[in-house]
């Protein structure tokens, strides 16, 4: 094996690592957000399907009175410094 050739898969070799450790730290973030999410919705589980559906439906209405109120609202005027 040529110099150069060890010397491009000593440097393949190490970026491969940088690059397992990078993401490896990324996926240990991304674990912990999913466990947290899955921990602040677990009482959803738990609703019936009558209480399920009344919360989806108080949600369309929420919704709708917000786009409705924010289509009234005025322009606010740009804040002079």
């Amino acid at each position: 094996m040529s110099a150069g050739t060890w010397s491009r898969l000593c440097w393949w070799v190490e970026e491969a690592w940088h690059r397992h450790i990078r993401y490896r730290e990324l996926y240990r973030q991304l674990d912990r957000m999913r466990a947290d999410l899955k921990a602040r919705t677990a009482w959803m589980d738990d609703l019936t399907e009558e209480e399920m559906a009344a919360m989806l439906c108080g949600l369309a209405e929420c919704i709708d009175a917000m786009e409705t109120a924010g289509g009234d609202a005025r322009e606010r005027p740009e804040r002079l410094v």
